[in-house]
């Protein structure tokens, strides 16, 4: 008679997760936590711009790390025993750290587990990003840049072109008639006569930053899935990289990844695995004395 193994139930089966979030954020989180941990997410929505806001009238004062996990820890200082878990997300853009010109979108997810004790939080670099800001002074331009950041599906932020005026600003738009009003009346207020047009990177305003959440949201949730091989706890995976891969032309080491660390949230417990590259050996190329 054949045996069937049954797959173990997640840590979080059946539990609620309380995500912070102002800009429905659940639409891409939820998902994956419900098919990889059978675990619920209910939006806890307060007003996370207090902490920076995209368009530039709050500016953020601490890291992106520092604002997420500040986040998460609203809903736990709110309510106290009665929150189990809690995540938060935050997100920055700009230049591609490797790529100057190219555009990207860095988003962090922040994990709290009060039942097993430990905080866990990924980070995810994408180029699948519509980021694009610019000074305009006609039609032509407005319609250019609109068609380039996927308008109307992505919205768009449109005000004075000194990024000192506040007002008026005009926040997701996201309709040909709405685009046009907004242009129209930037312009009277600008001193220059140049409207700022950017895009809007609220995430219910930008399907592509959703897209790259809902991405993150499927590590966690894996991440969350896996359990520690030594005392069982949730959250196991890599936690950092040794680098140094050998090269096969001098032997001499690299600055290629040559062993990933996995380990433990809570207990000291770690694994050497081989890198996800598949590499056994660096190509001369990669060397800094074969290929100087």
């Amino acid at each position: 008679m054949a045996k069937h193994s049954l797959k173990p139930r997640s840590a979080y089966a059946g539990s609620c997760i309380i995500l912070t979030t102002k800009h429905a954020k659940s639409i891409a989180i939820a998902p994956p936590f419900w098919g990889k941990l059978e675990a619920s997410v209910l939006e806890y929505v307060v007003d996370t711009d207090q902490l920076g806001t995209f368009s530039g009238e709050i500016k953020r004062k601490e890291s992106a790390l520092e604002c997420a996990r500040r986040k998460c820890e609203w809903p736990l200082d709110c309510f106290g025993d009665k929150v189990e878990f809690a995540m938060a997300s935050e997100g920055s853009f700009g230049p591609h750290p490797f790529i100057p010109f190219l555009p990207c979108d860095h988003e962090i997810l922040y994990f709290i587990d009060r039942k097993h004790g430990f905080h866990l939080y990924l980070s995810h670099l994408s180029e699948k990003t519509n980021y694009r800001m610019e000074a305009i002074d006609s039609l032509e331009l407005l319609d250019k840049f609109a068609k380039n950041a996927q308008f109307p599906s992505h919205a768009l932020i449109l005000r004075p072109n000194s990024r000192e005026t506040t007002a008026p600003i005009f926040k997701g738009v996201n309709s040909q008639l709405a685009l046009e009003e907004a242009f129209f009346e930037s312009k009277k207020s600008a001193l220059d006569g140049n409207v700022w047009i950017e895009t809007d990177m609220r995430a219910q305003f930008n399907p592509s930053r959703m897209a790259v959440i809902g991405e993150l949201a499927e590590k966690l949730a894996e991440r969350l899935a896996t359990h520690c091989p030594q005392c069982n706890i949730p959250g196991w995976g890599k936690v950092r990289v040794e680098t140094g891969l050998t090269c096969s032309g001098c032997g001499s080491g690299t600055k290629l990844i040559k062993h990933e660390i996995h380990g433990c949230t809570k207990c000291s417990y770690e694994e050497v695995h081989q890198p996800s590259h598949g590499l056994e050996q660096a190509e001369p190329g990669n060397c800094q004395y074969c290929n100087p």
